[in-house]
């Protein structure tokens, strides 16, 4: 099986915009406290979440 393999670079730009986006969504109904429907909510964790799985997938590849 073909195993795929990420540009670092690339993947970090992307990771880094993942997280930063999501993360600001979610600071900004938490702390500030502005309303926001479930579903961005939900958006919100769902970007941190896979920017973090392409951080761990970057640390976690070979470079065979």
């Amino acid at each position: 099986m073909a195993v795929r393999k990420r540009n670092p670079i690339l993947g970090g730009i992307m990771a880094a915009v993942f997280i930063g986006f999501g993360g600001y969504r979610l600071y900004d109904h938490f702390v500030i406290g502005t309303p926001m429907e479930t579903m961005y909510i939900v958006l919100g964790f769902g970007l941190v979440a896979y920017g973090l799985f392409i951080v761990y997938s970057l640390f976690t590849q070979n470079d065979a």
